[in-house]
């Protein structure tokens, strides 16, 4: 069999990978002081049994390149790349070797599967994804709005077709199932309302109907991951977005997405399952789509793009829901106001009965007296009087 570093790189269809592939082995083989080829069929012959070896030989020399890549490990990182490209330079090596059924197994705890957490991407936040939003032409709100909705890796992302969407007609959110390409996983999505206004709007504007993908290119294909980060970039520019020295590109609004599935509370199993990252089978069983979909609204609430939008009927809910609230608060305000005033009649009526009543005792003592002037009792009367 041929062995051939371009017949390897013919088949990894994302060219943003294929290129970091490249430049890898190729540091690889400038370091190793051999070619691709040279390299391919020196590992070939090492997993090759000679006449007369023992089995402790072979194995030690079938592991020559585990241990190659372990000190090309440290040779990048002696040249200040970091820990993270030093593990992605080298995976185009082990990409090779595995495309050509020669895979390198990595002794567990190896540096080389190193990883730290980056420091170098974007913070990027809703408040960032607003502000380009509101810079940015039709198909870039689509992109911003399905990138926020679906959480997908670019190369899944560019590869959406339009006849893979669904039923525009349906009540958002609308379920969109996506295979994932890189690890083969079901990511179990929804559109929410922004996404699908905005499509209704967009799909029309595609006249090419020779190219399938959702966001084409000007020939057969779609986009690429290239021109997709520096159209962030530039809305980021047009939004007087001061990224500093932090690098913005795609695969963070799949950051942001996980984020938010914690800081929502929907948890990160359910926020792994809608944008299709890996997680235990187990946990899978205990999420049905109706679940999924209440898992999405609690993450929508905080990554809505247009914030005076309606978000579908779940909003609609709410709102009439709050406009109760606020009808039952009313009504039992007027409640209590009519309590006071009946309890205020109350007690006008028992003073005005109190009154009553001695108005009419004062009456019949100035009666009993008129009685007694009528019967001849004039000289108390009027000494009475002379006395006051």
């Amino acid at each position: 069999m041929e062995l051939s570093l371009q017949e390897f790189l013919d088949s990894v269809p994302n060219k943003s990978t294929k290129k970091e592939y490249r430049f890898g082995i190729n540091l690889f083989c400038k370091w190793y002081s051999k070619s691709a080829e040279e390299i391919l069929k020196e590992r070939q012959d090492d997993l090759t049994q000679k006449a007369g070896e023992n089995i402790i030989e072979f194995r030690n020399r079938s592991a020559r390149f585990s241990k190659a890549l372990e000190k090309f490990h440290d040779y990048l990182r002696s040249q200040d790349y970091s820990v993270n490209t030093a593990r992605n330079l080298i995976i185009g090596v082990r990409q090779l070797f595995r495309f050509y059924e020669m895979p390198i197994l990595i002794r567990n705890g190896s540096r080389i599967s190193q990883t730290e957490e980056s420091t170098k991407d974007f913070p990027l936040a809703i408040d960032h994804v607003r502000a380009m939003f509101q810079v940015a032409d039709l198909r870039e709100r689509v992109i911003l709005s399905l990138a926020t909705d679906l959480g997908l890796r670019p190369g899944d992302f560019l590869k959406i077709e339009k006849a893979a969407l669904p039923n525009l007609s349906q009540e958002p959110p609308i379920s969109f199932v996506v295979m994932t390409k890189k690890k083969k996983i079901v990511a179990k999505g929804f559109l929410s309302q922004e996404s699908v206004d905005l499509l209704k709007l967009y799909l029309p504007t595609l006249d090419k109907k020779d190219n399938p993908y959702l966001f084409p290119s000007n020939g057969k294909r779609s986009i690429s991951d290239e021109w997709l980060n520096n159209t962030l970039r530039d809305l980021a520019s047009k939004a007087r977005i001061a990224t500093g020295d932090k690098s913005l590109h795609f695969h963070l609004f799949r950051k942001m997405f996980l984020s938010a599935g914690i800081d929502s509370g929907c948890g990160l199993t359910a926020a792994k399952m809608l944008c299709g990252k890996a997680i235990a089978k187990s946990d899978s069983t205990y999420l049905t789509t109706v679940k999924l979909r209440e898992r999405f609204l609690q993450i929508k609430r905080f990554l809505t793009i247009e914030q005076q939008a309606e978000t579908g009927s779940q909003a609609k809910v709410e709102q009439l829901g709050s406009a109760v609230a606020k009808l039952q608060e009313e009504l039992t305000n007027q409640k209590t106001i009519n309590d006071a005033v009946v309890k205020q009649l109350g007690e006008l009526k028992a003073m005005v009965t109190g009154m009553g009543a001695e108005l009419k005792e004062a009456q019949r003592g100035t009666m009993l007296w008129e009685k007694a002037e009528k019967m001849g009792f004039m000289g108390i009367k009027s000494d009475s009087r002379k006395e006051q």
